[in-house]
């Protein structure tokens, strides 16, 4: 009997961090209805923690798949969440534009941490704007990151133990780190 160490490791970094559960959700959700695919949607509420009622999620699949025929920005996403539902989505907007548009950041609490960044306002208004002007800093973060020694290095240290993931853009390997650095 052999034991495959490396491919242990691997197979146990994969199951720990959902890179499996990102994969089908990635290619589910091109060839799917996603406001009407119920697993998909299962799929989705799982792995980004969609904790919302069931209208607030129609509203969002909805929309979600309107967007799949056309380009899609965070402001045009956030803003039509809070006029359909009346709440600053800025996690769920970044984590629908993410799913359409892998080449853009997630913005979340870890990654507010991690950077230095906070949501504020006073009011919804405010919190809106606020939150618009925050995902424009982190784009431009990771624009500037992107060429750094350090960003390089994360990259080429995520190729070479999880090869088969080569394909995801670099923003999602760099998230990779930020949501697990200490």
């Amino acid at each position: 009997m052999k034991i495959d160490a490396k491919k242990i490791i691997q197979d146990q970094l994969v199951d720990s961090t959902g890179l499996n559960r990102y994969c089908k959700i990635m290619q589910r959700v091109k060839s799917v209805d996603v406001s009407k695919d119920i697993i998909f949607q299962s799929q989705y509420n799982g792995f980004f923690k969609v904790r919302r009622n069931y209208e607030w999620r129609r509203i969002f699949y909805e929309l979600l798949e309107s967007l799949k025929t056309q380009p899609a920005n965070f402001t045009t996403i956030i803003t039509t969440l809070f006029e359909k539902t009346g709440s600053i989505e800025a996690v769920y907007s970044s984590k629908m534009l993410t799913t359409l548009n892998p080449n853009k950041p997630i913005l979340d609490n870890f990654i507010l941490q991690r950077l230095g960044m906070q949501l504020i306002g006073k009011n919804k208004y405010e919190q809106l704007q606020n939150s618009i002007a925050l995902y424009d800093e982190i784009e431009k973060w990771y624009d500037e990151y992107l060429c750094t020694e350090d960003a390089k290095e994360c990259i080429d240290v995520f190729d070479r133990i999880l090869p088969e993931f080569k394909w995801l853009s670099n923003i999602k390997k760099v998230e990779f780190f930020l949501n697990r650095h200490n």
